[in-house]
């Protein structure tokens, strides 16, 4: 009989493990005094990602004009008001959370070799969003 068990489990635990496998929790890294988050792929790492909102007061969001398609993969540059390179990092998804202290931001995102700056006043725990939005990239 407890083969008869072992017989049922086993297949039922192999099957559910390649779900599993593919969740990839979103793990706050530290750079200098800065904690950041980035992910956003898919609609559960999104949510997931969303909840962690509160924690910061930076929220990045990187996409493609016209079409809205995410970028992942996006070399992000945060330097203080004096130039000191605050956070440098590759984004795991469209998405980028940072805890700063207070100041004055320059941001760069750079996709594909295509770099946008922008810039971000941040006061205490106030959100404050920033869209980067690529122009389309031309049919070759």
């Amino acid at each position: 009989m407890k083969l008869f068990y072992v017989a049922l489990i086993v297949p039922c635990m192999l099957i559910g493990l390649p779900a599993v496998a593919q969740q990839t929790p979103l793990v706050p890294q530290t750079q200098g005094e800065v904690t950041f988050v980035s992910g956003g792929v898919g609609e559960e790492e999104r949510d997931a990602l969303k909840s962690l909102k509160s924690d910061y007061n930076l929220g990045l969001l990187f996409s493609e004009q016209g079409t809205g398609e995410y970028f992942s993969d996006v070399n992000v540059s945060i330097k203080d008001s004096k130039g000191k390179v605050c956070l440098e990092t590759v984004s795991d998804g469209p998405m980028l959370y940072a805890k700063l202290k207070p100041g004055h931001y320059s941001i760069s995102a750079d996709f594909e070799g295509r770099v946008l700056h922008k810039a971000a006043n941040l006061s205490g725990k106030k959100w404050v969003s920033v869209s980067f939005s690529w122009p389309k990239r031309k049919e070759d």
